[in-house]
């Protein structure tokens, strides 16, 4: 036992950086130790050590350890420690039926069908291209931001060439898709096809006597077919048969403005790039989708909806996370204490040096900073008061995966969706990993002690238990969910 605890002192002194007394207590354990230590990087293994070194003080034995830190040292360890005997609860999770239907997987929008491929963004992909009456078909070409063909694709009667430019989705003056197919379809973003990439597997295949790229979703694995389509240059039509050029709807602008961002293949591969505005590209419309699959709520603050479940502090919890109006969304992806999108393992964060909860500061907390003062960050007791006063089910809303938090006081409920996380695993777009998969939340909470400066406590869910831990700021990032009083 005396060994156990040596041992756990020496896991907790080293959860951070390495100092003297640590280095001669590690010394002292023998190598055992130093492989337990090699292992500290993972969450559980911290917070297991903590609980340990709380379990032993209660009990009268921590004095048995003959290199024990200084005073100072123990105390801020200790203290790190109580603030997490304060949280350290676990929920059971149950299962329960779907609660909302999310409607067909397959359907049409003003006589043009669409395929639900179960996107994170929720968009619909249509079967056909712009002018084609059969997923074979390539349909016609466009410069980009023109609504009609030519007979010649030069830069010079190309009316968007050498302009500074919007994203033009949904824009029927410069859209030919919601121009053509009317409101509510538009051109895919650069975002929406790597949305797309990210969530499907794409081979090249031949359909109907025509060679172009299948893209099969990796969530519920329905398909769209985008045939070969060829570009026109000039009056030239090229490779109409074997590659397959189409526009994006977002604009190139480190090019003096004569660029937009394309999808092309060929038998080999397919990757989004930039085309010259002036060449003629086929067009794929997508649409969002329209079923209602709120969940009832009490009311509006600043625009943002929220459900009373008659916590004790009175605290009302929103519906959806920052950067989502929609409930089975997952909005953005956040490290610790910034307040933008997490990009790369570069983005901003709160450093070592905000030793405080962040909750409610508009220069750290997100929901405050994106919603208004209203709102905030929700702290680790926040989720512990939701933890102690709700039953947690998995469950769907259409075809998200995440947990409805039902009140014991009143019944009411909130689902947050498993959003998944972004890491150093994440591409530069920000596209999260393990949607449906992993949940977890940011609480406003940071980790105390010298030896925890970059961690903060989050919300996470697992197989069939609900629990705070902590985790280093600057390596994930995770969803907000916002709550008001």
């Amino acid at each position: 036992m005396k060994k156990y605890i040596l041992t756990t002192l020496a896991l907790i002194l080293t959860a951070g950086t390495f100092d003297a007394s640590a280095q001669s207590l590690l010394k002292k354990l023998g190598q055992q130790a130093l492989k337990e230590v090699g292992t500290r990087v993972e969450n559980h293994v911290k917070t297991e050590a903590q609980k340990a070194v709380s379990n032993a003080k209660s009990k009268g034995k921590a004095s048995e350890a003959p290199d024990a830190p200084k005073a100072s040292q123990s105390n801020v360890t200790h203290v790190a420690a109580d603030i997490y005997d304060q949280i350290n609860k676990r929920v059971e999770i149950g299962t329960t039926e779907t609660m909302v239907e999310y409607g067909a997987e397959t359907g049409s929008l003003n006589g043009h069908e669409w395929v639900d491929l179960g996107l994170p963004s929720g968009t619909r992909w249509a079967t056909c291209n712009v002018d084609s009456n059969s997923p074979e078909q390539p349909g016609k070409h466009y410069s980009w931001g023109e609504v009609a063909t030519k007979t010649t694709y030069l830069s010079d009667n190309t009316k968007t060439y050498g302009k500074a430019m919007d994203d033009i989705s949904g824009n029927q003056a410069y859209d030919v898709a919601a121009q053509k197919w009317g409101n509510g379809w538009r051109m895919p973003s650069e975002e929406d096809m790597k949305e797309l990439l990210r969530y499907s597997d794409d081979r090249y295949v031949q359909k109907g006597g025509r060679w172009g790229r299948e893209f099969t979703s990796h969530i519920n694995q329905k398909s769209i077919f985008l045939p070969a389509t060829g570009s026109k240059e000039g009056t030239r039509l090229s490779e109409a048969n074997g590659c397959g050029l189409y526009w994006l709807s977002t604009p190139h602008t480190s090019d003096f403005n004569n660029g937009a961002h394309m999808y092309t293949f060929g038998a080999a591969e397919g990757y989004a790039t930039i085309g010259d505005r002036a060449s003629g590209f086929a067009i794929r419309p997508i649409t969002n989708y329209d079923v209602n699959i709120d969940i009832p709520f009490d009311g509006e603050t600043n625009g943002h909806k929220w459900v009373d479940l008659g916590l004790p502090s009175g605290l009302k919890w929103a519906t959806c996370n920052v950067g989502s109006h929609a409930v089975d969304q997952n909005g953005i992806h956040y490290k610790w204490g910034s307040l933008v999108k997490f990009h790369s393992s570069s983005s901003p964060y709160a450093k070592s040096d905000v030793q405080k909860d962040i909750s409610g500061d508009a220069n750290y907390d997100a929901a405050t900073a994106m919603w208004g003062d209203a709102w905030r960050m929700p702290s680790a007791f926040d989720f512990l008061e939701l933890m102690e006063n709700c039953t947690f089910e998995w469950t769907h809303i259409g075809r998200r995966k995440g947990l409805k938090v039902t009140s014991k006081i009143n019944g009411k409920y909130i689902f947050l969706p498993a959003s998944g996380q972004c890491n150093y695993t994440t591409d530069a777009d920000g596209i999260p990993n393990d949607i449906n998969k992993k949940l977890a939340y940011w609480t406003s909470t940071p980790m105390s002690g010298w030896q925890n400066t970059y961690d903060a406590y989050y919300f996470t869910a697992f197989n069939t238990e609900a629990f705070i831990t902590s985790a280093m700021r600057h390596q994930y990032g995770w969803c907000i969910r916002p709550v008001t009083k």
